[in-house]
């Protein structure tokens, strides 16, 4: 037992001391603690710094990777935007062309007389402008953006669209031998043509007033209910004294909004180089529903009629000092290929001269009111001729017919010379119509009531007035009453 005890003792001996030979030899081994521990710190930068590059490669792969992504995600778009615009232009071509004659998405400019027009096919703007004596032109609407921020809204339904540069919209433009049109076209829905006509306000001058007239058709395949704006970036009264004035008030410079403009009659925005006038009121100018003044960003808001703050500036977050004018016309309920227009005018001038808006619709209503008179005593005259049967299915021979207009004179008739009658339109052309030609098919109440009928509504429809027309249909209804008188 002692003897187990010795050789346990020795063995631990020998287990210290090969131990404190090893331990020894390693720290001979190891470098000095600082020195380790840069060792140790070289490293581990090492292995961040490839970390990092490895991360660095990475984030540049997914970077690579988005933006190839993002490019064929917008060539894609493009790609399909493309295909809708030329499917749409496909589709709408037959609507771009029509008897006014053939618009293309142009830019088209017209002079005539002291009006100049720009209109920009590619986005559905306008611009105005004065030519003063010196040959120069001043624009009478904002310029920014294309002219964009004037433009014309349709409503259809509960659905309003803003028909400058509305993707889906086919837009086109032609010049005229008195101004320029636009024609928009919502596919399957709706045209829209705005005529813009440069007319003299006296016998004497250049041309100084501007009809605007936009007619509304309705494309679809059902009744519908339809509404036009229009919006007017206005700004010469921007900079110097009031902002605009009107026939009932001579400072605006806040917000105002009317419901009935007989008392006001006209808007007017002027500085000492131009003005505008935006006459509507009288004449054939369309009642507007309402006429707001506003700043240009309220006016361009979704709202249809704007919510306007009596009294408030025409200032907003985006733009100060910025007034604009909205004029809202009455819904209509329109069939198929049915159409309703609205009309108003603006009369201009420059060199601080006034514009001659009011004279110029009193002139007009005054000829309009003439016009009307004389349909009227010719409607008269007709009537008083004729012994009318009342049916609409007895069409009357030469001879029968002559029987019942036997008693009656028809004094309302033109000179006779070798069997032909010479019509007038107040013009002063002549246009002749042989007697000979009226057969019994036209002697009989429903004719000539349609006739009359024609007459008139080419006489109150200034703006599809067809002069032509209107003589050779005069010269019909005074041959057949001729024939009448010799019966």
């Amino acid at each position: 037992m002692r003897a187990g005890k010795i050789s346990a003792g020795l063995a631990g001996i020998l287990f210290l001391c090969c131990t404190a030979a090893f331990c020894a030899a390693a720290d001979e081994s190891l470098p000095p603690g600082d020195e380790f521990i840069e060792i140790q710190e070289r490293v581990t930068n090492a292995s961040s710094k490839k970390a990092l590059k490895r991360q660095e490669k990475e984030a540049k792969r997914q970077a690579e990777k988005a933006k190839k992504e993002a490019e064929a995600a917008l060539k894609k778009e493009e790609k399909t935007k493309q295909k809708e615009t030329e499917k749409s232009k496909k589709i709408n071509i037959a609507e771009l062309v029509s008897n006014e004659g053939i618009f293309q998405s142009k830019t088209v400019e017209n002079q005539v007389g002291d009006i100049r027009l720009l209109l920009k096919g590619n986005v559905g703007s306008f611009q105005i402008y004065t030519v003063n004596k010196e040959a120069m032109s001043q624009p009478l609407l904002a310029g920014y953006d294309e002219f964009t921020s004037s433009f014309f809204s349709l409503r259809a339904g509960k659905k309003e669209y803003k028909l400058s540069n509305n993707i889906g919209i086919v837009i086109g433009t032609r010049k005229t031998d008195v101004g320029a049109q636009m024609v928009y076209v919502v596919p399957k829905l709706a045209r829209v043509l705005v005529r813009f006509e440069c007319i003299k306000s006296g016998e004497n001058g250049n041309a100084d007033i501007l009809k605007v007239n936009a007619v509304v058709r309705n494309r679809s395949k059902r009744t519908e209910v339809f509404a036009l704006k229009n919006v007017l970036d206005t700004f010469l009264g921007e900079q110097k004294g009031p902002h605009f004035s009107t026939a009932d008030d001579i400072a605006v410079n806040s917000e105002m909004q009317y419901r009935k403009f007989d008392r006001m009659k006209w808007i007017c925005s002027a500085n000492s180089k131009a003005s505008m006038q935006i006459l509507l009121h009288g004449a054939d100018i369309t009642p507007p529903e309402v006429v707001s003044l506003g700043n240009k960003d309220l006016l361009a808001l979704p709202s249809w009629i704007p919510q306007v703050v009596r009294s408030r500036t025409f200032d907003s977050v985006l733009s100060y000092n910025n007034s604009a004018v909205c004029i809202n016309w009455e819904e209509k309920r329109l069939a198929p290929e049915e159409e309703f227009s609205c009309t108003y005018y603006i009369a201009m001038a420059s060199n601080g001269e006034t514009p001659a808006g009011e004279e110029f619709i009193a002139a007009l209503e005054k000829r309009l009111k003439a016009e009307q008179s004389s349909s009227a005593e010719k409607e008269k005259a007709v009537k008083d001729s004729i012994t009318f049967i009342d049916t609409d299915s007895i069409s009357l021979s030469q001879q029968d017919f002559g029987a019942y207009a036997s008693e009656k004179i028809v004094s309302d008739v033109p000179e006779v010379v070798s069997g032909h009658t010479e019509a007038t339109a107040g013009s002063g052309e002549f246009v002749p119509f042989d007697i000979e030609t009226i057969g019994a098919e036209k002697l009989n109440y429903q004719y000539i009531q349609s006739l009359i009928d024609r007459i008139n509504s080419l006489e109150g429809d200034d703006q599809n007035l067809d002069r032509n027309e209107l003589l050779r249909l005069n010269a019909e209804l005074d041959a057949i009453l001729e024939k009448l008188r010799q019966m």
